[in-house]
């Protein structure tokens, strides 16, 4: 299965679903699907790449275990990245009114296809 497949079966049940994409660790898009011309996953993967690296970091240094969800929430859009394997995340944008369980839910039943695509 193709990246740009699995990402189109996470937003298409979604509505107010902005974009969504599968990025390395190093902030390296490497596949996107957007909703939203204004929407530039690169801008995300390059900004928020660091961001799940320092919660990875805090995390293992206070021994709470290892990050695997982040959620950012601003007046516009809710940005979640999960983690797939040990190198990636998925990254998912909606907008506020979207439902944020459901986005959740999606996000988790694509790690695995994006997992056994990446082994």
């Amino acid at each position: 299965m193709d990246f740009k497949k699995i990402l189109h079966e996470i937003l298409e049940p979604l509505d107010g679903a902005l974009g969504a994409g599968l990025i390395g660790m190093d902030g390296i898009v490497i596949d996107q699907i957007s909703n939203q011309a204004s929407l530039d996953m690169n801008v995300v993967g390059a900004e928020y790449s660091s961001i799940i690296k320092n919660a990875q970091k805090a995390s293992s240094d206070f021994g709470l275990g290892m990050t695997s969800e982040i959620l950012i929430a601003t007046d516009k859009t809710v940005i979640i990245m999960m983690l797939v394997a040990k190198n990636y995340f998925v990254t998912l944008a909606l907008q506020n009114e979207s439902n944020l369980g459901r986005g959740r839910l999606e996000l988790k039943r694509a790690i695995p296809k994006f997992e056994k695509d990446l082994s």
